[in-house]
C-alpha cells in the first residue's frame, strides 16, 4: 500500500537494532528520507546501508540523547543535513539495568537516568523539531511506549513509570499541538521477536525441555508461559507497519492516542 509517506524526512531514534530497525525499513520501503540512530558506529551504518540498497536517501547518526550534549549533536547533524523532519519516532530508551531489579534494588540515579532516556530524550527533540513542523503546517509525532506504562511490575519500577509519563506527554502534546496539522501518537508495543527475546526464549525453552525447533518452542511459549490470542510472537514489522499507518495522512484523524500493538496481552483497556 502506498502510504504517501515518499520523501517524507524520518529520523528513527534507537533504529540500530531491533524494534527501530523495523520501523526504519518499513518507513523505506514507504520511500521515506530517512536518518537512522544509534549509539554503536558500526550496527547503525551497517542498517543504513542496508536500507540504502531500497534505493532511498538514509543517512545515519550518532549520540545518547539522554544527554543534552549528546541529543544536541544528534539535533544538529539532521538539521544540517536534511533542515528538520516531518516524522519523528521516539523509539530510543530503555531501563538501563539488566535483569528484572526488584523495586527497591533500583537506585535515585537509575530513576533520574531512566526518565531522562525515555522522556527527556523526547522533550529534548520537540523542542528541536516541532517549530518546524509547525511552520510547514504538517508533522507526526510517534513514541513508542510499553505495555508496562498501562501495567506496571513490581520490578523494574522506574522504566513503567517512565512509559506511564510518556503516555501523559503524548496526549499533553497533541493538545499543545491543536490545529497545527502534527498528530501525536504512541504506540505500545506487546512481546516482539528481537534478537534479545529469541535468546531469552530459547533458553527458557531449554530449561523447560521444549527443545529447539523454533515453531514449536514460538507455539509453546505463546500458549502455555505467555498466552496470547494468537499463538506467535510479534515482529518487528507489525509496529513498523503501525508506525508507517499512523504517520500517513490516512490517519490524520488520530492523535492522542495509546495504540497498542500487543496481541490483547495488557488487561488495560487502553
Amino acid at each position: 500500500m502506498d502510504l504517501g509517506l515518499k520523501g517524507r524526512r524520518a529520523l528513527v531514534t534507537g533504529s540500530s537494532s531491533g524494534i527501530g530497525a523495523g520501523i526504519a525499513e518499513v518507513l523505506a520501503d514507504e520511500g521515506a528520507t530517512l536518518f537512522v540512530h544509534g549509539r554503536d558506529a558500526q550496527r547503525t551504518e551497517a542498517i543504513a546501508a542496508r536500507l540504502r540498497k531500497k534505493n532511498v536517501e538514509v543517512h545515519s547518526v550518532l549520540g545518547d540523547l539522554g544527554s543534552d550534549a549528546g541529543a544536541h549533536s544528534v539535533i544538529k547533524a539532521v538539521l544540517d543535513r536534511l533542515g528538520g523532519v516531518d516524522i519523528l519516532v521516539n523509539n530510543a530508551g530503555g531501563s538501563g539495568v539488566h535483569g528484572n531489579p526488584a523495586w527497591f534494588d533500583v537506585s535515585l540515579d537509575t530513576w533520574l537516568n531512566g526518565y531522562s532516556q525515555n522522556v527527556g530524550a523526547i522533550v529534548r527533540l520537540c523542542h528541536a523539531f516541532v517549530p518546524g513542523m509547525q511552520q510547514r503546517g504538517w508533522g507526526r509525532i510517534v513514541n513508542i511506549g510499553s505495555g508496562s506504562g498501562m501495567q506496571p511490575l513490581a520490578t523494574i519500577p522506574h522504566y513503567g513509570a517512565s512509559k506511564a509519563a510518556l503516555n501523559n506527554l503524548t496526549l499533553s502534546l497533541s493538545k499543545a499541538l491543536s490545529h497545527t496539522g502534527i498528530t501525536v501518537n504512541t504506540i505500545s508495543p506487546g512481546a516482539i521477536l528481537t534478537p534479545a527475546l529469541e535468546a531469552w526464549i530459547r533458553d527458557l525453552a531449554r530449561q523447560l525441555n521444549w527443545g529447539d525447533d523454533w515453531a514449536t518452542i514460538e507455539r509453546r511459549y505463546t500458549t502455555e508461559f505467555f498466552p496470547l490470542p494468537v499463538a506467535r510472537i510479534g515482529r518487528v514489522e507489525d509496529i513498523g507497519n503501525m508506525v508507517a499507518l499512523i504517520a500517513s495522512d490516512r490517519c490524520s484523524y488520530v492523535t492522542g492516542a495509546n495504540i497498542r500493538v500487543d496481541c490483547g496481552h495488557a488487561s488495560a483497556v487502553n
